[in-house]
């Protein structure tokens, strides 16, 4: 079967090296049997696992006793949905100011720069004295994880071979919950330090009668038992590997892409030589370099002739021609759709909303979020493994499907018993596990379906030619409605009670709906296919690329040639000729 896959795609693909490597191992065979590749694509995952382990570390950190006592200001459900929401909105900054950096001074070192900021707001979180130190480290960390969460993946798919691009995709979205998970355990393991309970110093009795921790007492008593370094140390962790990233980045290659881009291409064949561990005159390798070179003169021509017709700002006006506009609907409601599921609610506050299921003990919480954390890696791996046999739509319209049904039980179990649970008598504990095990199905539902594929799909319904742009708007919406989310959730569990999980519930089934009804399945689909069902013809934008794209080949003598031996003379004499 895989031999019939791979002679499939050799024969559908228009691209020499894509035809010469089709056949060859993909996913994670694939990647062993290209160590440099797979190693730097690992280690530059680094700040992807980052962006996860900052979005899992606060929701534990919220709960501990010593935080509270610390800063009791930052208790109300507003004032945290803020302290949460800073780093979505430092990050929806990040992520579009480092599009302009990363094409300027390379894709490594926007990385680096990334690490320089994240470390001062890291710096500024583990070491806070009060909330207004707090709020700057979340926003300024958050606008280096919005820096991560756009050059990361441009970085890995520029360096990778054809065969392995796909599961670079996956990649990412499995680094980012590995990094939620370790959050979640190391925040479990330090919440021991010293005591699991803060002990004010000189208190009695330090909870409420429904037995929570009374921190507006409290506050000013020192703790005698849970110390400051249960939160300050898993908040400055997150450190290690962002500089450890930083120091190997220098050990690593530029893109060739982005060398080609600047014109270097001697260093650009000389990187592409390392990665793919080939000498730097091989057939397939000159093959491969010219296809880049290809596709960086398609971009430029193609924003030189956009903005010839209609000024600097063309090439985003042309996003809203209606042919075009339809996809950035289409890709921006899927974004809406994918955070209005409630799995960043789930991620942001999942002590909360297992504590409100009955349940007083931290520790209990705390182990019920880790374990939501190892689910989410398990299964973000069928993602890998099925997503082209199985196509998109099915996978995300039987998520939608999974999260709705998920959400309408665990509301169902709350409205009938949140009056017992209310009493802090140990009452319906059973029932409060049903809707643990239920909010645990429900993020298993989300990272087969919405977490990665969302992400694939974005990337495959805009031609080449709006490919950055489209993707860019997409990847903003989504930043902005995690915001949303971070900020209104508490606010939400507070006031709506099990209405909440309602809400999530209408919205899990309206996106799979959109996605059934809206979206076109783009498996083994072609861009100009792609065309006609956004409303073009085959003559439209996909056509108009491929010609463009077809001039430059014949340019660079990549057109005809229909194995990469085709080009072995012409570029062996090229070589002679330098050589001489």
């Amino acid at each position: 079967m895989a031999v019939l896959a791979g002679a499939k795609e050799a024969k559908n693909s228009q691209s020499l090296v894509g035809r010469k490597n089709a056949t060859k191992p993909h996913g994670i065979v694939g990647m062993v049997k290209n160590p440099y590749v797979f190693m730097t694509c690992v280690f530059a995952s680094l700040g992807c696992m980052m962006y996860g382990y900052d979005q899992g570390v606060m929701s534990p950190i919220l709960v501990m006793e010593s935080f509270q006592n610390k800063f009791p200001g930052l208790m109300g459900s507003t004032i945290q949905g803020w302290l949460v929401a800073a780093l979505e909105l430092g990050a929806w900054a990040g992520a579009l100011f480092n599009g302009w950096l990363a094409d300027k001074i390379s894709r490594k070192y926007s990385m680096m720069v990334a690490v320089l900021i994240f470390t001062l707001g890291t710096g500024l979180q583990s070491g806070a004295q009060s909330p207004a130190y707090f709020f700057a480290g979340r926003i300024i960390g958050g606008i280096g994880i919005g820096m991560f969460s756009m050059v990361i993946p441009l970085y890995q798919a520029e360096i990778a071979p054809p065969e392995l691009r796909g599961s670079l995709v996956s990649l990412q979205q499995l680094s980012i919950t590995i990094g939620t998970t370790i959050a979640f355990w190391l925040d479990f393991g330090f919440s021991f330090v010293g005591s699991n309970k803060c002990k004010p110093e000189g208190i009695a009795n330090p909870y409420l009668p429904d037995g929570s921790y009374n921190y507006a007492q409290n506050h000013g008593h020192p703790c005698t038992g849970q110390t400051d370094a249960s939160w300050r140390v898993p908040l400055a962790l997150q450190l290690i590997p962002a500089w450890i990233l930083f120091f190997g980045m220098f050990f690593f290659p530029f893109s060739p892409r982005w060398l080609m881009l600047k014109h270097r291409e001697d260093e650009a064949r000389a990187s592409l030589s390392k990665l793919r561990r080939l000498e730097p005159h091989d057939p397939l390798l000159q093959a491969e370099l010219m296809e880049i070179k290809a596709a960086v003169q398609f971009d430029e021509e193609t924003e030189a002739i956009l903005i010839g017709q209609g000024g600097n700002f063309a090439p985003w006006k042309a996003l809203f021609a209606p042919n075009m506009f339809r996809r950035v609907f289409l890709g921006c409601g899927m974004m809406v759709f994918q955070q209005f599921t409630g799995i960043n609610a789930v991620l942001y506050y999942a002590p909360q909303i297992f504590s409100s299921f009955g349940f007083s003990s931290t520790t209990t919480t705390l182990l019920a979020t880790g374990v939501t954390g190892i689910l989410q890696i398990i299964f973000t791996l069928p993602a890998v493994l099925f997503l082209d046999k199985f196509g998109r739509k099915s996978f995300l319209i039987i998520g939608a499907i999974g999260m709705c049904i998920c959400h309408v039980i665990v509301a169902s179990v709350e409205g009938v018993y949140e009056d017992q649970w209310n009493l802090n008598e140990h009452l319906a504990v059973t029932q409060g596990w049903v809707a643990i095990a239920f909010i645990w199905l429900f993020a298993v539902n989300f990272a087969y379906s919405w977490g990665p594929v969302s992400w694939v799909l974005a990337q495959e319904i805009f031609p080449a030619s709006m490919r950055s742009r489209g993707v860019s708007l997409v990847a903003s919406t989504n930043w902005m409605f995690n915001f949303i989310i971070g900020l209104t959730t508490k606010d939400m569990l507070d006031t709506m009670k099990y209405g909440t999980y309602i809400f999530f519930a209408v919205f899990s089934a309206g996106g799979g709906f959109f996605i059934w009804k809206f979206f076109p399945e783009t498996k083994d689909k072609t861009l100009e296919e792609l065309d006609v069902f956004f409303g073009g013809d085959m003559g439209s934008i996909a056509a108009a690329d491929r010609d463009r794209m077809q001039r430059i080949y014949e340019e660079l003598g990549l057109a005809g040639a229909t194995e990469v031996e085709d080009l072995k003379m012409e570029k062996s004499g090229a070589v002679v000729h330098e050589e001489e």
